[in-house]
């Protein structure tokens, strides 16, 4: 059987495929060291709505990361990709704390206080308002 070559337009639909899957598949063994030298462990566990000791832990590999942890930290780990392609590591420590107001005056931060869920709609709307910073000079 011979391979059949594929045109622009089914390459280009493939690669949205296999990116859209990548976007979907938490790895939280990689996301823990990244996410904790940008943000700090102490910001992170916030962020995550779990303790420090329990970051330390999952982080370490004493336990395994929970499915709605590594959920979260999937998120987060978009988030801060995206706002690393405008804002360096500083900025981006910040960008969680400043008020926003296509999130209503609420700053990412508030919006990602607890045990969040990504379905929801705050966090989709952090998701959604770091996606849109990509290519832009935002400040």
């Amino acid at each position: 059987m011979q391979a059949r070559s594929l045109d622009r337009r089914e390459i280009r639909q493939t690669l949205a495929r296999l990116a859209n899957a990548l976007e979907q598949s938490p790895l939280p063994a990689r996301g823990w060291t990244s996410l904790s030298e940008i943000l700090g462990p102490e910001e992170l566990a916030g962020l995550l709505g779990i303790s420090g000791s329990s970051l330390r832990r999952y982080a370490g590999g004493a336990r395994p990361t929970p499915d709605e942890v590594a959920a979260r930290l999937h998120v987060l780990a978009t988030v801060v990709a995206d706002l690393l392609g405008t804002y360096n590591a500083l900025r981006v420590r910040r960008w969680f704390h400043r008020p926003r107001s296509a999130l209503g005056g609420r700053s990412p931060a508030e919006v990602l206080s607890g045990p969040w869920n990504p379905e929801d709609e705050g966090p989709r709307a952090v998701r959604a308002l770091a996606r849109s910073l990509l290519g832009s000079s935002a400040t």
